[in-house]
């Protein structure tokens, strides 16, 4: 396929530097796109902005957010204990219905 041409060999030597660019540029964004990757990357993402959240840029806690966010895991666990007594009671009211 070589030639004594020179520009069919300039040719040829920017195929070949184009495939090399293009099979690098293909195993980067392999190694981007696995799911172990792209979990770290989300968990290093949610660590960061949980930091941002609740730490002043010193480092010190902002416990007025701290305790606002333990006050709404309160809470749900409230509601979460509230709904799951009331279903039960719902499946045992109807139980007795049932029962003969």
């Amino acid at each position: 396929m070589s030639n004594d041409n020179p520009s069919m060999t300039k040719l040829e030597n920017d195929i070949v530097t184009t495939r090399d660019r293009l099979a690098q540029t293909i195993d980067e964004l392999t190694e981007r796109a696995a799911p172990k990757n792209v979990l770290e990357r989300q968990k290093a993402q949610a660590k960061t902005s949980f930091d941002k959240a609740t730490r002043t840029e010193s480092g010190e806690l902002r416990m007025d957010r701290v305790a606002i966010a333990a006050a709404a895991v309160g809470a749900i666990i409230v509601l979460k204990i509230i709904s799951s007594n009331r279903k039960h009671k719902k499946w045992e009211r109807q139980r007795a219905k049932r029962s003969w």
